[in-house]
């Protein structure tokens, strides 16, 4: 299967932990919302045998979980039920020739698993959809969270939007590109590894990150830009920076990094570790016009 179902209950989604627990409560009152919109959902928890999920025997059970849902027959696409950390353990344990002969299995979610997404682009040119997860208390049924199930329940092509605002000179709108990015501090770590792009050029990027204050994350920004990655970048849109600290303002790092950044930087409240965290897709065609930021994905 593929994902190009237009019955969603044709749609086939493998719900699994690849980092770190879902919220006590909140995860099987979501997978009921899921299953209610009329998809079929198969949930499989971390074996709590296996102990501390970071631990060797941890990283195992979760490589395993990872596998079977990738390998697994049926599924449309993998759900992460929240994320956390542990992702980048994953990374360098995965048969990377062997998933070269499946079939892309976008994996939706967002924070630590920008990771997991950021190998499958780059490896393998999978898509994948930054969205929100069942087992976070920010999966409340607001219109984010309506936008996903419709996403997943009508299978692609898919196509959505963000309103953005330019926080810097340069062309506001008109501008095109592939969509890639995620959690800033997640993507920053791999830099250098196989599991990001060499290059970027040509496509438009997007970040967000939670918990970081902003010297950290002008400090992760210095990397991308001192290891030319944002060579050929038509745009950065900037989401949601929360929980910084109280020394800098969010609007005030947003500014800080335009004026550092060569192409036009933007902001958008729509997406983060917040409500709303409308879906974008890695790997879509968008543009910016008329203050939205719009994408497709075949």
């Amino acid at each position: 299967m593929n994902g190009q179902c237009g019955d969603g209950g044709d749609i086939r989604i493998r719900v699994l932990e690849p980092c770190g627990p879902p919220e006590d409560g909140v995860l099987e009152q979501n997978l009921a919302v899921l299953r209610a919109a009329g998809l079929v959902v198969d949930y499989q928890p971390y074996d709590v045998d296996a102990g501390e999920r970071l631990g060797t025997s941890g990283v195992a059970a979760r490589l395993r979980q990872l596998r079977e849902g990738l390998a697994g027959d049926g599924y449309d696409y993998l759900l992460a039920a929240r994320g956390g950390y542990g992702a980048s353990d994953l990374l360098g344990r995965l048969d990377w020739d062997k998933l070269k002969r499946l079939s892309p299995r976008p994996l939706v979610g967002f924070s630590d698993l920008s990771a997991l997404q950021s190998a499958f682009y780059t490896r393998l040119g999978w898509p994948a959809l930054h969205a929100p997860m069942p087992g976070s208390p920010l999966w409340n049924g607001g219109p984010d969270i309506e936008q996903l199930l419709a996403l997943l329940v009508s299978g692609r092509p898919w196509s959505g939007s963000i309103s953005v605002q330019p926080l810097a000179k340069g062309p506001a709108e008109g501008i095109t590109g592939t969509l890639y990015g995620g959690c800033l501090s997640v993507l920053t770590n791999l830099i250098g590894t196989p599991y990001m792009p060499g290059s970027l050029a040509g496509h438009l990027l997007f970040f967000e990150d939670t918990n970081e204050a902003a010297a950290r994350l002008l400090r992760a920004w210095n990397q991308w830009l001192d290891c030319d990655l944002l060579a050929g970048v038509t745009a950065v849109v900037l989401g949601r920076f929360t929980q910084m600290g109280a020394e800098q303002s969010e609007s005030w790092l947003g500014h800080e990094i335009a004026e550092r950044t060569g192409c036009p930087v933007y902001y958008s409240p729509d997406f983060g570790h917040v409500t709303p965290n409308y879906p974008l897709a890695l790997g879509a065609a968008a543009r910016i016009v008329s203050g939205k930021l719009q994408w497709s994905l075949d």
